[in-house]
C-alpha cells in the first residue's frame, strides 16, 4: 500500500478543497468575462468586421486583445441517425469512448 489512510483521507479533503477553489475562480472568471463582453457591446469603437466581412467586437489593450463574434458548430442528432440508417450499420459508424473516472463526495 502506498498511502496510509489517514493519508487517503487528507488527500480526499484537499482535492475537494481545490476543486472548491477551481469552482470559484471560475466564478470570478465568468464575472470578469460579462464585463468584458458588456464593454465591447456598449462602446462603439469596438464594432468592426474581420477578414471575411463578418461583424465582430474587437478591443485591442496595451497586452491583449478581446474579441467577441459569433461562431458555429455542426453536431448530429444520434436519434434521428438511428431512425435512418439500420441497426448494423449503426454499428459499423458508432464510436464509444472509455475511460476511468474518480468521484469523490
Amino acid at each position: 500500500m502506498c498511502i496510509s489512510a489517514k493519508e487517503m483521507n487528507q488527500a480526499m479533503e484537499e482535492i475537494k478543497s481545490l476543486k472548491l477553489l477551481i469552482e470559484e475562480t471560475e466564478d470570478t472568471i465568468k464575472a470578469l468575462e460579462r464585463e468584458v463582453i458588456t464593454y465591447l457591446e456598449e462602446t462603439q469603437e469596438c464594432q468592426t468586421t474581420d477578414k471575411k466581412g463578418n461583424p465582430v467586437l474587437k478591443f485591442i489593450g496595451s497586452n491583449r486583445k478581446a474579441t467577441y463574434s459569433w461562431s458555429s458548430r455542426e453536431t448530429i442528432d444520434k436519434e434521428e441517425v438511428k431512425k435512418l440508417l439500420d441497426n448494423e450499420t449503426y454499428e459499423k459508424v458508432k464510436k464509444v469512448s472509455k475511460f476511468q473516472v474518480l468521484r469523490i463526495s
